[in-house]
């Protein structure tokens, strides 16, 4: 099935720590190439263009072949085949990947709901091709270009090091990738120095990622020691081993959930600003939490009360995301976070 774009929300239930760093690309890629059988697997027939002049690059030829085989392999791991687009549909996907790179597109600058609506009209397509529908809806070419977009985005190019000198080559290889149906064999003898070549780059991307999280996060920390100074001169505030501080409102009825409990949960969570970043209310209905699968301190804040209680939980960034929160989101790093909880 084709991926479509999801959007996650924020909140107790999003409990890995991941980095601002998307998935290492060349494990995707290794996964999705395993046990396919080499001397079967066909190559892809397409004519190349000449390179324009941005896609000379002064990389030797050996990493230009490298850089080649991220755009082919993004290109085979989004499952293209499956949409059965000619080449000129293929060409226009590319154009988005290599606008995307080069800067002349950016996502931030366009319409959420154009892109969320691009990826309907390719879930469209796949789901009537699937079905062996009569009628195999097209997608219009500003739709095939968001998604050259959005695939820059998600799969975290940029943040690899891949920029506008790598624009018209990772569009050349991915034009290839979205048009064969199997790995290259040639393609596949390379993967060991592939994933050699990514897992450089993704290195150093990750230290980078990582000095930025702390820098941006110090502000908030900060921010954070201030407002729990303060917070502890309340007499209600309890304040736990762990350093989350919390106010009960109503004990409810023993027995006390434990961490391997599952509880259902009307919250509410703000920043210390007052910033709204989630809430069960806005979706009209209390959401049911493993305590051992949701942020320390929301699952720690839980144990506190019994079934009809009430709680404020005020908990330091290290017990909610600390300075990996989702990219993107309300939480920036290092921001204390709030929870009313019912």
């Amino acid at each position: 099935a084709y991926r479509v774009l999801f959007v996650f929300p924020e909140g107790p239930i999003y409990m890995s720590k991941i980095s601002n760093l998307p998935v290492l690309l060349a494990l995707l890629f290794i996964a999705g190439c395993q046990g396919q059988d080499a001397d079967t697997a066909p190559a892809a027939e397409v004519s190349e263009p000449e390179p324009t002049e941005s896609a000379v690059s002064e990389e030797p030829a050996e990493s230009v072949e490298l850089i080649e085989m991220v755009g082919y392999l993004t290109a085979q791991s989004s499952g293209f085949a499956t949409l059965q687009l000619d080449e000129a549909a293929i060409a226009t996907i590319a154009d988005g990947v290599q606008q995307g790179l080069s800067g002349t597109m950016n996502i931030e600058d366009q319409d959420q709901a154009a892109l969320q609506a691009s990826f309907v009209q390719a879930q469209e397509r796949a789901e009537a091709l699937q079905s062996g529908a009569e009628n195999i809806p097209e997608i219009d070419p500003d739709a095939l270009r968001a998604i050259g977009l959005v695939i820059v985005a998600q799969t975290g190019l940029a943040q690899l090091g891949f920029g506008p000198e790598d624009a018209d080559t990772i569009a050349r290889g991915f034009r290839a990738g979205a048009s064969a149906t199997g790995i290259d064999p040639a393609i596949q003898a390379k993967m060991p120095e592939f994933e050699a070549f990514m897992n450089e780059r993704t290195a150093a991307a990750r230290a980078a990622a990582a000095a930025e999280a702390e820098a941006a996060a110090a502000e908030n920390i900060a921010a954070g020691k201030s407002y729990f100074a303060e917070l502890a001169k309340d007499a209600d505030v309890e304040i736990s081993e762990s350093g989350l501080h919390y106010i009960v409102l109503e004990p409810g009825s023993d027995p006390k959930p434990s961490l391997t409990d599952s509880v259902l949960v009307h919250y509410k969570g703000t920043l210390i600003d007052g910033t709204q970043f989630d809430s069960s209310y806005d979706r009209g209905a209390p959401a049911t939490f493993r305590l051992d699968q949701v942020v320390q301190g929301f699952g720690e804040g839980q144990t506190k009360i019994a079934a009809g209680g009430k709680i404020n939980l005020y908990m330091p960034s290290e017990l909610g995301y600390g300075n990996t929160p989702r990219p993107g989101g309300a939480i920036k790093p290092g921001d204390s976070l709030i929870f009313e909880c019912v």
